[in-house]
């Protein structure tokens, strides 16, 4: 990330989003806007002065709310580039960061900034959210303080995270002797989503075995559904984990319920393989989420006219031949922006897309194919049916309802032609009077010297004329 503000050729545009979007591939006009941080970036030093004098204390939502930050922060410790940022929703106006800051950099009145930009290409690479837990209250989250995330386990073992890398529970501070994981939180179901999110097996091994390092007496279980270690090394990783004392049972957690005596939660399973019914009695319970698209998706897809699939993540062309091309030419996706990944999947996608990208900007001029869609205004009545089932958004229809041919975004898949109640569309080289044509020739050729065809050359003749305008 350090090297990315610091290379030459990279402009950096934190804190901002895109409002406005148009033009056409290698020219594409847009406008973002740069939300006011309330701090002169071309003064802050990042010295995290301003933070400590700050009395104003609110969940840290980087530490997912295991901790606090103030009014006045950094967002995280290694934030590129690593400003200062005022929440003003919660912000007294006490003034003690602008006293305090050396720099003068506190600055209350700054306004959303604006900027017009001309680019070539564009990748879209939104990331993903976690799985919306609070919404559908699994597993007690929210109401046990001993239930917790994979993500929030993952900021407390973190050398730099609220805990200094410790488990703690939540509820009393102690160290718990017995952690159960429960897989596929929010995924693989038809409560939550259908799909399965990839990652979540591997990183609920990854952090078993780090609970195992720190401390061996702990009992850590894991309870799944498949476990699901495809990508390369994963599965001889899931037996070291196995060999580490990891205990793994494979069935669905069913309920939870907390003993107000012991301050411990039972949870109650079936376990598949034995067919049978556990009970297990843990300090601590690691919930491992599902993804979801980012919230910022939503936005961005109708900024862009890019298309989504019923779970929200953006769609490529072809999932096999073109994953990384949208309907529109010159704009790519990349990482989770498709769908769950993990992270090799991810820098691949993402060296894929810079690649197509690269390709698009390395010519002087654009080859498109010809075999597009043509408008007879004559005939057309501005119905807009063509531009509803145009799955490029290749078609609008203007101000004189007659509809326009993007030819840059048509791929001649005549979608349109064949909808059209008027037959005010064709598609160039293969139009309908062409084909009509040439199955007259063809017919008029093989049975010339057949009377007996003669009444179905005549009917097939008459349905083709009439189909033709």
């Amino acid at each position: 990330m350090v090297s990315t503000s610091k290379h030459p050729n990279i402009t950096l545009l934190t804190y901002s989003e895109i409002v406005e979007f148009s033009g056409i591939p290698g020219n594409f006009n847009i406008k973002i806007k740069k939300k006011p941080r309330y701090v002169n970036e071309k003064k802050c030093t990042g010295c995290g002065l301003c933070t400590e004098k700050c009395p104003i204390k609110v969940p840290n939502e980087f530490n997912r709310g295991i901790g606090e930050r103030s009014a006045i922060y950094i967002p995280f410790p290694q934030a590129v580039p690593k400003f200062a940022t005022i929440d003003r929703s919660v912000c007294i106006e006490c003034n003690n960061c602008e006293r305090s800051c050396p720099a003068e950099a506190i600055k209350f009145d700054q306004e959303p900034e604006f900027i017009d930009i001309n680019v070539g290409a564009v990748i879209a690479a939104t990331g993903w959210d976690e799985y919306p837990i609070m919404k559908y209250n699994d597993y007690k989250y929210g109401i046990y303080p001993d239930v917790i995330t994979q993500i929030e386990l993952e900021r407390m073992l973190s050398p730099i995270g609220p805990t200094d890398g410790h488990l703690y529970r939540i509820s009393d501070g102690k160290k718990p002797k017995v952690v159960a994981m429960i897989q596929c939180v929010g995924s693989r179901s038809l409560k939550g989503n259908p799909y399965c999110s990839v990652v979540c097996c591997s990183v609920a091994l990854k952090n078993a075995q780090l609970l195992k390092q720190e401390y061996p007496d702990m009992e850590v279980v894991i309870f799944y559904i498949d476990m699901r270690t495809w990508d390369k090394g994963n599965e001889e990783y899931y037996r070291k984990v196995r060999e580490a004392g990891v205990l793994t049972i494979r069935g669905k957690v069913g309920a939870i319920h907390n003993d107000p005596e012991t301050n411990k939660l039972t949870l109650t399973a079936s376990d598949t393989l034995s067919n049978q019914i556990v009970n297990l009695n843990a300090d601590l319970v690691v919930l491992s989420t599902g993804m979801v698209p980012s919230r910022h998706s939503t936005k961005l897809i109708e900024t862009l006219n890019l298309n989504k699939d019923s779970y929200g993540f953006l769609t490529e062309v072809h999932g096999c031949l073109k994953p990384q091309e949208t309907t529109n030419m010159g704009i790519y996706i990349c990482g989770c922006a498709a769908g769950p990944k993990n992270i090799p999947s991810s820098v691949s996608t993402a060296s894929a897309a810079a690649s197509k990208a690269a390709t698009l900007l390395s010519k002087d001029t654009i080859i498109q194919e010809l075999v597009i869609a043509e408008v007879d205004k004559n005939l057309c009545m501005g119905c807009q049916r063509c531009e509803k089932l145009c799955n490029y958004g290749a078609i609008t229809v203007d101000k004189d309802s007659i509809a326009q041919v993007d030819g840059l975004k048509c791929k001649g898949c005549g979608v349109c032609a064949s909808s059209c109640p008027s037959h005010a569309i064709d598609v160039k080289y293969y139009r309908n009077l062409q084909f009509v044509e040439e199955i007259k020739g063809i017919c008029s050729t093989e049975l010339e010297y057949k009377e007996e065809y003669i009444d179905t050359i005549e009917l097939i003749t008459e349905k083709l004329n009439s189909l033709t305008p």
